[in-house]
Order: structure tokens, then sequence, then C-alpha cells
């Protein structure tokens, strides 16, 4: 997005991508013939950039599929009255979090202490906490309250608002794929693949711009001011694995379910309907936090066979037997950071910093992505031209 906009400023730019493709945490795969989002995927309510950027290419989007009964997986809330005072108490627990989102207390402490704390309600703290797992594809004792409700603030908060995105729903897909954008983005560029950039000495460009995540910018020697070094060596990350399983049909809506699951226990945290537009039927399900750290440990026959046993318990017996299957691990690379800052935004000197998680509004998200790349490149220009 900053090459783009630099090139359409009149300056001369080289991409150089460490990667064979581009895209970085957009990467689109097939399964049972049908394009699955192994990375990004979701374009949000609230997110007019991505919006306009896809329109701007001519990228088609299509709404995400959530007719029917959503399953929630609680067996200590079974029960219409269970029910009910969790969803009252769920509601309560929203607003209030909400309402302190816009003054976060200075609080560095462990969000699962206060959870337990300020929500009383054993089934709402679950699925506030399996909320914060979620986004933050890690355990709430990981994250501190503070960037809890700083995150939260900046990225949709928990459903975001506005009218529906034209064609309906809230959340929409990119047809093809999301990394359809970042393929678009490249055409005229002169993209360099499989070039590793591991410092920043002298410069023969008069501007560089790192649009990495900051575990790619921490491997690179460059002169940062110490506060963004800082930032850098103790960015964390949450881990998450992307499990596909393909049927040869939509077996779940027969039953009048959305294919949306929701557990705050077990090892997939997650369900929803990923099948392409028309034909196909595809349910991807998420494991987040310690679980997806530890998937790379295990034996991959006995990871499919729990994530499709899970999957049966949620939806019936034939979610046991796909007709392919597959898993987009994230955990090794972290593709979510559990905190900004800041200080991982101001140009340092000739250097530029963009990448999602120096957005202002949805870090670590594409919306974040094409903020930081214009704001990147409206720094460059500023500069070259001197206006």
């Amino acid at each position: 997005m900053c090459a783009r906009r630099l090139v359409e400023g009149g300056a001369r730019v080289a991409v150089l991508e460490a990667r064979e493709r581009v895209g970085g945490r957009l990467h689109t795969g097939t399964l049972a013939g049908a394009a699955i989002d192994r990375g990004g995927q979701w374009m949000s309510v609230g997110q007019p950039r991505l919006r306009a950027l896809a329109e701007e290419l001519g990228v088609a989007s299509f709404p995400q599929r959530r007719a029917g009964i959503a399953v929630i997986d609680e067996p200590g809330a079974a029960g219409r009255l269970a029910q009910l005072g969790a969803a009252w108490a769920t509601w309560r627990a929203t607003r209030r979090i909400t309402a302190l989102m816009r003054d976060p207390p200075d609080d560095d402490g462990p969000l699962d202490a206060w959870l337990a704390r300020t929500i009383p309600h054993p089934a709402a703290r679950a699925r506030i906490a399996m909320h914060a797992e979620l986004v933050f594809a890690a355990e709430p004792a990981e994250l501190t309250v503070r960037a809890y409700l700083e995150r939260l603030a900046v990225t949709g908060r928990f459903a975001p608002v506005g009218p529906e995105l034209p064609g309906g729903g809230r959340e929409h897909r990119f047809a093809g794929g999301a990394q359809a954008l970042a393929l678009r983005l490249a055409e005229g560029l002169d993209v360099q693949l499989g070039v590793q950039v591991r410092a920043v000495a002298e410069l023969a460009a008069r501007h560089v711009v790192l649009a990495v995540p900051p575990r790619a910018a921490r491997a690179i020697a460059a002169d940062l001011a110490p506060e963004a070094r800082r930032f850098l060596d103790g960015a964390r990350t949450g881990a998450v694995v992307k499990c596909f399983a393909a049927y040869d049909r939509a077996f779940w809506r027969d039953a009048g379910l959305s294919g949306e699951v929701y557990a705050p226990s077990g090892l997939v945290r997650a369900v929803v309907d990923a099948s392409p537009p028309g034909d196909g039927a595809i349910l991807l399900a998420f494991v987040v936090g310690a679980a997806a750290r530890a998937w790379g440990s295990r034996d991959p026959a006995e990871r499919r066979a729990h994530v499709l046993a899970e999957l049966a318990r949620f939806l019936g017996e034939p979610a046991a037997h796909p007709i392919d299957y597959a898993e987009a691990d994230w955990s090794a690379e972290g593709c979510v950071y559990l905190a900004t800052s800041p200080s991982w935004r101001p140009a340092h000197g000739t250097v530029h910093i963009a990448g999602t998680e120096s957005a202002v509004a949805w870090p670590g998200y594409m919306e974040g992505a094409i903020e930081a790349g214009e704001r990147a490149a409206g720094e460059v220009l500023r500069e070259l031209t001197g206006r």
C-alpha cells in the first residue's frame, strides 16, 4: 500500500520482500478446489479504508454466511433459564468494559485476575475470556488489563458500529481470497521476492520504510529510537492455528445451524462457515493460545482427529468425515501481537515505520495495514516535496 501511494506521488520505489510471494499474513490456499484464507480474511463494518481499497482494486467481496443458529458450547450453562442469565450477565459485562475503554485504567495486571474480580457470573466471565482469546490469540493470563482495553477500543469493540456493508452483513470475505488485494497492489511495482533485509546502513535510497511486523523488525539492524527498540524487544505474540475441513455438502444447515460455534473451553475455541459462495461446504476451526503453541509438537494425524472430534461434538457426526482437511499454523511466526505502542509509529530520520501494528485504528488488521502504509507514504512524500 505504501509503495503504491509513493509511486502515485511520483517517487521511485523498490519493494524488498523476504518471502517468495507477496501478501505476508494474507495467504490464500485451496481446499477441495475452493479458495481458503490461510491468513487474514475478513472485512468488517467500520473499516472504510479496506472497503475503498477493495473497490479501487476491483476485488469483490461477499457476506460472511451466518444464517441459522450458532452453537454456544457451555456444559455448565444448560437450560433456557441458565442461558438467559448468562446472556444478561454478559451484556452487563460488555457494557461495563466498553465504558472503561474510553479511559482505560493504568493497570498492567493480568486480565484473568481482573475478570475474576469484576465479573462474578462464571458463564459471563468465561465468554468474555473466550472473546479475549479469539481477539489476541492468547490466554487472559498473558494479557494486561490496559492492553486489552486499549486494543478493543480501536478495533471495533465487541461489535463494530455502523450500517451493514453493501450486500448485507457486518463481515465480508473476498472472492478468491484476501491475498488478491496484495497481488493487485503489487501489479506494476518493482517487487523483489526472496530478499531478506538484515540491516539498514548506508542508503542509496533517500528513504526506507519498514513495513514489517515487530518480530521481523527486531531482527533488522537499524538506527531506531530507544523507546521503539524497547517496544520491539518486548513485543509478545499470540498463537493461532486455522483448521479447515471440507465436506461434500453443508450438512449443518439441514439442522438449521449457521456453522458458528463458540466454546469457552476445550481445544477449538470457535468455528465459522468458510464455504465459498454458491456450492461448497467448508468449516474453519480456530485453535489459539497454549494449544496453538504446542500444535507443531503433536502428531499431524492426532491433531486432525482431535479437531474433527470437536467439530462432530458441536455440529454432528458427519463433521468427523471431511473430504479434505488443511491447517495453517501461525504460532511460530507470530501473527497477532498482544500490545502495540505509540513509539512504534514516528519516523526515525530517513527510516519510516509502516506495518499494521503501527496503525492508530485497527492495528493488527488489514484496515490498520492500509492506514499505516498511507501514513508512511505521506511522511516520505512530504519530505521529498518539501510540503
